[in-house]
């Protein structure tokens, strides 16, 4: 290892400790060299600005940088590298935007009236396969792994999946070939951009998909990979295509309903909560998706 770009910023030449780490973070990244911190700290002096901020207008670093760095300190894991990531899943490309901040404010809600109380699955459903849930999904697992939770996303809409292709994960080997008993043994997929979150996909497509959700090897499943995981999110086949959907809710003990701006009817709505309140779970509430 280079020890050069490993040296720290002598106390003495940085105000205080913020600036310190700031800078010694930077140079441990090699994105600005020991020589360039009289620099930095003469405009930071002179602008009353933070180091970074300075270090920027120089044209030293870049916002994605900064981003880095705090992300760094302050224990906040995103993708500092999303370029081979899937655009529909905003969370990893935009994380500080208007759209992942409302997430963030449902992944709060949640935490604080579902996970915080002990509950460790929730399941994710809705009326139509047009509304589109597994975006949902995808991006509340994100900002799930991003707060430092280990999660797993579960892909159980068996007749549909979809997140073998958003994450571009192994799709022959998931969760219908576990529950048929055709592999003994099993691994999670990851993607190497988002290091908390492990991928179930929904595996080769079956002719009776709700028989190997209703019995007792899927509540086995999920029992195990509660054991291992801080979060656990099930993405459910919507209402319009099967009825799938209610020994994951029931197995979950809770679920979140995803609708559709202009899309998504009352009649469809009502019938579906109808549904669930068979399987006893609790509804924490719905989600509206304005595409």
């Amino acid at each position: 290892m280079n020890k050069t770009l490993m040296h720290a910023i002598p106390e003495s030449r940085l105000e205080n400790t913020d600036a310190q780490r700031f800078g010694d973070a930077l140079i441990a990244h090699a994105k600005i060299q020991s020589q360039d911190v009289e620099r930095i700290l003469a405009l930071q002096s002179s602008e009353n600005i933070l180091f970074g901020e300075a270090a920027k207008r120089l044209g030293l670093i870049k916002e994605s940088d900064i981003k880095k760095v705090l992300s760094e300190q302050y224990a906040y894991a995103y993708s500092h590298d999303p370029s081979n990531i899937n655009k529909a899943l905003i969370a990893a490309h935009t994380p500080f935007g208007e759209e992942v901040e409302r997430l963030r404010s449902l992944r709060g809600q949640l935490l604080m009236r579902w996970f915080d109380l002990g509950y460790k699955t929730l399941a994710i459903t809705s009326t139509h396969a047009d509304d589109a849930a597994y975006l949902v999904t995808a991006n509340l697992a994100i900002v799930f792994s991003q707060l430092n939770k280990k999660t797993l996303l579960i892909d159980a809409n068996l007749r549909a999946p979809m997140h073998q292709e958003l994450f571009d994960v192994e799709s022959r080997v998931g969760l219908s070939n576990i529950l048929a008993n055709r592999q003994g043994s099993y691994q999670l997929s990851k993607h190497p951009a988002l290091p908390n979150l492990s991928i179930l996909s929904a595996g080769t497509q079956v002719p009776n998909p709700q028989e190997l959700l209703s019995n007792g090897s899927f509540s086995e499943l999920v029992d195990e990979l509660s054991g291992l995981y801080d979060v656990i999110l099930i993405e459910s086949v919507p209402l319009n295509l099967g009825a799938d959907y209610l020994p994951v809710v029931a197995k979950a003990k809770g679920a979140i309903v995803v609708t559709r701006q202009d899309f998504t009817t009352a009649r469809d709505l009502h019938l579906l909560q109808e549904q669930l309140k068979m399987t006893g779970a609790q509804i924490l509430g719905s989600v509206i998706q304005e595409l």
